[in-house]
């Protein structure tokens, strides 16, 4: 089925223009938007657009809507790291519209590809904690992950990585999204 069979929805126009906009242009940025901007972006996307709120509408517009989620989600990773964002904005002016995973991977002090939530954390039990974090998030316990990524963000203190922060706000988002 494809979305011209269904009754029309504005999730359609954005999955058919999706391989053509910029992360800028999807979250509804300026390309000198700042942090908070970003975030706030991000916040009003998923909500518009978390797959979770297309539960009970035909498969295809949930897969339509994932899809587009799944995208707003790699607007936002890379357009709130500071690292990833630069890489992003010279590949933009060269009309790269998405930053593969492995220009994504030259700009993490990680090696490309271990940017799992234990790989973040630094002290033994808080690499357990992200781990179980993570076994919740696949098995869809989303209140599960994110009170152990919480107890992993504890044990690691102050020299806590950022990303295991912004990880924790994307949980966050994602049961505001589903109003829990």
């Amino acid at each position: 089925m494809t979305g011209e069979e269904l009754e029309p929805h504005p999730l359609w126009a954005w999955d058919q223009i999706l391989d053509d906009c910029s992360y800028y242009e999807l979250l509804g940025l300026l390309e000198i938007s700042d942090d908070s901007t970003i975030k706030a972006a991000y916040h009003a996307f998923a909500r518009s657009f978390h797959p979770d709120g297309f539960m009970g509408e035909p498969e295809a517009l949930r897969a339509a809507a994932s899809r587009v989620f799944e995208r707003g989600s790699e607007a936002y990773r890379v357009l709130s790291n500071p690292k990833l964002r630069t890489l992003y904005d010279r590949a933009l002016a060269t009309g790269q519209l998405r930053l593969d995973a492995t220009r994504a991977g030259e700009a993490s002090d990680l090696p490309p590809g271990s940017l799992s939530l234990s790989a973040l954390c630094r002290s033994p039990g808080a690499k357990l904690k992200a781990k179980a974090a993570e076994q919740s998030l696949e098995a869809g316990r989303l209140r599960e992950a994110y009170q152990q990524l919480q107890l992993a963000l504890a044990m690691e203190g102050d020299g806590a990585a950022p990303e295991l922060l912004e990880r924790l706000d994307a949980i966050d988002l994602m049961l505001f999204a589903r109003g829990e």
